[in-house]
């Protein structure tokens, strides 16, 4: 079974420069929401989740938030399975995009409820810890189940033409929270080089690699676009299907304020390391884990 890391991880080079609906980085947007909920910050891991999920990602979201409770959860609150599976099976066996709002639910629940990192810690970054004694003011038996009206604010903004609106304005106003980077090193997630200099690409360029997330396929399809994998470029086969495309979804990233370049691309920033994370979240490191290879001898 892969863990909370593995699956942030378990991308090549192309998706880590993935775009998201946004412009976030795929491989960020997943590993934001875990440290979010790891935080008990329950607007921010709603945004990232929700960020994922109107990416294209929908089925990929509810998975990812079963893995995250299988992994951290489930231990502490082993009744709360049944509600997550139910979500999700109420989720599959409807088209209605009113059933969106089930994947804030389970984020919403989960950010009360007790987590335990013992074996996360002692898996993904072989290190033996033990957790402090506090007493958390969670609500261990509450369940929350979210109406369509609660994720109203996580929606897809559109562009209003008729007031004459860019589409790159739309991202000052919806992109809430920079990426949470103060963790790559210790989850090994750092995104590539590749990345800045795709945000900094004109439209057919970057928008190759937002391609990789289905709501852009949709959106260049719908305007007449080709997808070239071979020249990593897309084009349109008229100027006035781009220009029209582009009314919409040009986001201009090289164009956008420097804060909201940032939110994306991330600032410079100091790294933690194990027992600096572990003492974050009320745990202590009591030894590091070594694996020592057995060698064989010759008889």
């Amino acid at each position: 079974m892969s863990s909370i890391k593995d699956d942030i991880k378990h991308v090549n080079e192309e998706l880590f420069n993935t775009l998201t609906r946004y412009l976030y980085s795929r491989l960020e947007v997943k590993q934001c929401l875990f440290i979010s909920l790891l935080q008990r910050d329950i607007h921010q891991a709603l945004f990232w989740g929700y960020e994922y999920y109107y990416s294209g990602f929908e089925e990929e979201t509810f998975e990812f938030l079963q893995l995250i409770y299988n992994d951290i959860y489930a231990e502490d609150n082993p009744s709360l399975e049944t509600f997550i599976l139910e979500l999700i099976e109420e989720w599959t066996n409807n088209d209605d995009n009113r059933y969106d709002c089930n994947v804030g639910s389970i984020i919403y629940t989960l950010a009360l409820r007790p987590y335990n990192l013992v074996s996360f810690v002692k898996t993904n970054l072989n290190y033996k810890i033990t957790k402090d004694d506090n007493m958390d003011e969670l609500m261990p038996e509450c369940l929350i189940k979210l109406l369509p009206e609660h994720i109203e604010k996580y929606k897809t903004k559109l562009v209003s033409t008729e007031n004459n609106e860019k589409a790159y304005e739309i991202l000052q106003n919806v992109k809430l929270y920079p990426v949470i980077k103060e963790y790559n090193n210790l989850f090994d997630t750092k995104i590539t080089d590749k990345f800045a200099t795709i945000y900094h690409s004109p439209l057919n360029t970057w928008l190759f690699y937002a391609s990789k997330s289905p709501i852009w396929t949709l959106r260049i399809e719908e305007f007449n676009g080709t997808i070239d994998d071979a020249e990593e470029q897309v084009y349109f086969n008229e100027l006035d299907d781009q220009e029209d495309f582009g009314n919409l979804w040009d986001y201009d990233p090289d164009e956008l304020p420097k804060n909201i370049k940032e939110m994306a691309l991330g600032i410079d920033t100091k790294q933690l390391t194990i027992r600096q994370f572990c003492k974050k979240f009320k745990y202590t490191v009591v030894s590091k884990i070594v694996i020592r290879k057995v060698k064989k001898t010759s008889k």
